[in-house]
């Protein structure tokens, strides 16, 4: 009688503290799949496993004693992080140059001319993404503030109270409107709570942007925040399967693996066309909030309280087209998203969006893209819809 041979299961050590659970449970996908044992106590304690033996290790490494504590094991690491210092470390983490990249385009697009960064950090990740973000601002000819709070600052236990009121303070200064990126959806969080303390208008006088799209973050907050796609599960199952690679001594890349941003979440933080006409502001509210029916440029004009030539000059003076094809480019935008996130008919899309019938929304896209909305449904399903109409 033959006996069965038991392969040696794998035991892999998680040093991560991130709180979105994506990218855990992408780490546990592929260790289902490999039978790994994971071993779990930093993630809910915090607290190094010294004396921990096992076969791997996948790590946020870069703090001084977590680069001792990883080097005391001598076993295979793989680094899901941005920090310089573990540049001798196998690597796989968020494309952040792209990042910044990503949310500055996406301001310009929306029309603003005044910008600003946030963070609490000088983390290689904090530096890169905001260092993108100004760069690509500065190809556009624009600059941007940085608001940067000192830890130091903060005395005694009224730290969040003392940061809250220096950035309304400094939120006030900023002209309007201005747009504002953070690092992530937890910074973008308090910019959210110190406009709600001083009564500044999101996202009229000041619009937000994190990274992440954590939906404790940006679904429950006072005003829901937009935010940059991150596929926090792929990155955890390449971060594993990486690391498998290592220990099955297959080779790997020695460059760091780049997750690029899967595009913008976009809600109400962001919402808006960066205009300063106060009137030009109400009418493009009025705009974009009720798109979905029937409306006409005077109905726009009149909820602006001005005329349709007042209008149209303040939208071609500031966005640089007129507002009938504004509004016909709100409404196609979201024709997009529907198509792409729906199952809805073409005809019930052309509906939801207020361009009336299907055949309008055939004429539209056979127009601009040179195809059918179904055919452009088939090929651009699991992917962000196209901005700007093929040349």
């Amino acid at each position: 009688m033959r006996h069965l041979v038991h392969k040696k299961q794998k035991s892999i050590l998680l040093i991560t503290e991130w709180a979105d659970p994506r990218f855990h449970h992408g780490v546990a996908l592929y260790a289902k799949e490999a039978g790994w044992h994971l071993t779990l106590d930093y993630i809910y304690s915090h607290i190094l496993p010294w004396g921990w033996r096992g076969d791997g290790c996948i790590a946020m490494a870069g703090r001084p004693d977590i680069m001792k504590f990883i080097r005391s094991l001598k076993i295979p690491v793989v680094d899901v992080t941005h920090q310089q210092k573990c540049a001798h470390l196998p690597r796989i983490h968020e494309d952040d140059q792209a990042i910044g990249a990503l949310a500055a385009d996406y301001f310009l697009r929306l029309g603003f001319k005044n910008f600003a960064w946030y963070s609490t950090d000088s983390f290689d990740v904090s530096t890169v993404r905001h260092n993108s973000f100004v760069a690509r601002l500065k190809e556009a000819d624009y600059t941007s503030v940085p608001l940067l709070w000192d830890p130091k600052n903060s005395k005694g236990p009224g730290g969040w109270a003392q940061r809250k009121k220096w950035l309304t303070r400094e939120l006030k200064k900023l002209p309007r409107p201005t747009a504002v990126f953070c690092i992530d959806d937890r910074m973008a969080i308090n910019i959210i709570d110190a406009c709600m303390d001083g009564g500044i208008s999101i996202p009229n006088e000041i619009s937000v942007l994190g990274v992440g799209n954590l939906n404790i973050a940006c679904e429950c907050s006072g005003v829901p925040l937009s935010s940059i796609r991150i596929d926090f599960e792929s990155f955890g199952y390449q971060a594993a399967s990486m690391l498998d690679k290592i220990l099955n001594r297959k080779p790997i890349h020695p460059a760091p693996v780049l997750l690029s941003p899967l595009g913008i979440e976009e809600r109400r933080s962001t919402y808006t066309l960066a205009v300063s006409d106060p009137a030009g502001q109400k009418a493009l509210r009025f705009m974009l909030d009720h798109f979905t029916s029937p409306i006409n440029i005077d109905d726009i004009a009149k909820a602006g309280g001005i005329t349709r030539r007042q209008l149209t000059y303040i939208i071609h003076k500031e966005l640089n087209e007129g507002p009938a094809q504004l509004l016909e480019s709100i409404r196609i935008k979201k024709a997009f998203q529907l198509l792409k996130d729906s199952n809805y008919t073409v005809e019930r899309v052309a509906y939801e969006t207020g361009l009336g019938n299907a055949l309008r929304l055939q004429r539209i896209f056979r127009k601009l893209y040179k195809t059918s909305p179904g055919r452009w449904r088939k090929m651009n399903q699991f992917e962000d819809a196209p901005i700007e109409p093929h040349q």
